[in-house]
């Protein structure tokens, strides 16, 4: 190839040319996006999970996809964690719609993306699909081209099967039109329009009726997906959601491992706790690095341990496999991990199987340290002879509170592993605020409600002004919420001020009543137990 682009060797080790996307393509060779996906590793590891307990699974049986369970799942917002379709405007839609079909998921794929979710498109499929809003097509031609996706344009296609059907164009010339409305070439779009229009005028259509319809093409601006696809991605949302429905441990414990979902880990641990599913600690005859399933239960890899390196990693894995550790003593002479790294096994529990307390683990470490990691490795030697471990005093020693074994299973993994999170949060007054589970009895009210932001995003309204979406979390489920720019202006450094956050928001519904938005109002700092003092639930929601 170095005959046709100048080419260099990247740092991964593969040829790599100077010339960008456009001028590859222009010199005349094929351009091709190979990605990594997430979402067909986690449904990898899954299955292969499921095969060591003779559970076998055959994706090609699901179809025609039609369980009413699954979709009753996806309808009702409940597929988080499943690739494709968990962001919440992607669970917010699929509530909006009741989708229960494959072909309306496919169109909610591409419908999601920044292209075909112009010009409130969304909410008139939502409208259209529930009947709630008739079906119209801008001229006879187009309803072949649309009658699948109620009259919009949806997938990149649609590009250039309306510039055929309706204008005669060239599939070669629609095709240019479509890349250029991608990349907003004003230049090559308002070329095309020349042609367009003059391809249509000698069809016999009226100015109006082609200005009507260059509105609808041009109105696709932006990355949207080909119905291939769309059909692929929707598909794999399917199978996915049966996995997470009827095998969630496996499910969730793939999804942790592979770490490649919209949100971050603490919304996944929070979202397997929803399910009924609970968590076991590391321990280094079982260092990972999958997260495994035991019976209802996910065991967490020692190997998520912060702090531990690569290097010490690979040896742990290496000498497991070649037989189980006896001991900290074992264990330390075979992986020759640093102290640090020894003491944050100690802190994650790794050591717990060999059953004593932390505390004694701390002092065997540094027994050890001092013997073979100190004088042992200079030439200094003891002035008096180590004691043995056998000859430790039998003094009382004080263990860790669960409150500072949470707090450090937090720092090591980013998430308390032998608790529920908010277990952290003993003080705020839980008890006082409307439930997350239940906003729904609240339509159209305004609620206080409080929760752990567990995620946050900033994005720009139409106007550029920012605003901000955030999940919160309490001990009953998780909560989308929004601070639009007026709101966020004032209250957007309570979101980053304080880890739980009390919001008053209205419970705005959607049209069809399957579900509901959280407009937020005010957000601060939570109630304390101890400033509660004697108010009721009743507080929990405001007329």
């Amino acid at each position: 190839m170095p005959e046709l682009t100048p080419t260099f060797i990247s740092d991964k080790g593969y040829p790599t040319t100077h010339f960008d996307m456009d001028a590859v393509e222009l010199i005349g060779l094929v351009k091709m996006d190979v990605l990594a996906q997430g979402g067909l590793a986690v449904m990898r590891d899954a299955t292969e999970s499921l095969t060591v307990k003779n559970v076998s699974v055959d994706f090609a049986s699901l179809e025609p996809w039609q369980d009413p369970k699954i979709w009753e799942m996806i309808a009702s917002g409940g597929a988080r964690a499943v690739h494709h379709i968990e962001s919440p405007a992607m669970t917010g839609l699929c509530r909006q719609c009741n989708v229960h079909d494959i072909d309306t998921l496919i169109a909610i794929v591409s419908l999601i993306r920044p292209g075909a979710a112009n010009e409130g498109k969304k909410l008139a499929f939502t409208r259209c699909y529930q009947g709630l809003e008739p079906i119209t097509y801008p001229h006879p031609s187009l309803e072949k081209v649309l009658n699948d996706t109620f009259g919009l344009v949806v997938y990149e296609e649609h590009i250039l099967q309306i510039c055929e059907a309706f204008a005669g164009l060239p599939p070669g010339r629609a095709n240019v039109l479509r890349r250029a409305l991608n990349k907003q070439k004003r230049v090559v779009i308002e070329e095309i329009q020349k042609e367009f229009v003059t391809s249509a005028l000698a069809r016999g259509h009226t100015p109006e009726k082609i200005t009507e319809v260059w509105g609808l093409v041009t109105g696709f601006a932006g990355y949207a997906f080909c119905k291939a696809h769309s059909t692929a991605y929707g598909v794999e949302a399917y199978q996915a959601a049966w996995l997470k429905c009827y095998h969630p441990a496996e499910f969730m414990a793939a999804v942790l491992t592979n770490g490649k979902g919209f949100y971050q880990p603490l919304v996944y641990v929070l979202e397997s706790r929803r399910l009924g599913l609970q968590f076991l600690p590391p321990t280094v005859n079982e260092p990972g690095p999958r997260f495994t399933v035991h019976g209802n239960a996910i065991r967490i890899p020692l190997t998520q341990t912060k702090g531990l390196s690569d290097k010490t990693i690979k040896r742990i894995v290496a000498e497991r496999e070649r037989e189980q550790f006896k001991s900290i003593a074992d264990f330390r002479r075979r992986a020759n991990p640093s102290h640090d790294e020894i003491e944050a096994i100690i802190r994650a529990g790794g050591f717990d199987e060999f059953g004593q307390p932390r505390t004694r683990q701390f002092w065997e470490a540094q027994y050890l340290h001092q013997t073979f990691g100190g004088a042992a490795q200079t030439s200094q030697g003891w002035l008096l002879p180590p004691p043995s471990l056998d000859r430790f005093p039998q003094v009382s020693l004080q263990e860790t509170t669960r409150h500072e074994q949470l707090e450090a299973e937090t720092e090591l993994f980013g998430y308390a592993v032998s608790g529920h999170p908010l277990e952290l949060f003993p003080d705020v007054a839980w008890d006082t605020y409307c439930r997350v589970k239940e906003l729904g009895n609240h339509i159209g009210k305004t609620v206080v409600a409080c929760g752990l932001v567990v995620e946050q995003r900033t994005h720009h309204q139409i106007t550029g002004e920012p605003m901000k979406f955030l999940t919160l979390a309490d001990w009953t489920s998780m909560m989308e919420t929004e601070l639009f720019a007026k709101t966020y202006k004032n209250y957007g450094l309570a979101t980053v001020r304080h880890p739980v956050l009390e919001v008053e928001a209205t419970v705005e519904p959607f049209e069809n009543g399957r579900g509901f938005s959280l407009r937020v109002l005010r957000a601060g700092k939570p109630r304390m137990r101890q400033l509660a003092g004697t108010k009721s639930s009743t507080a929990r929601s405001v007329q």
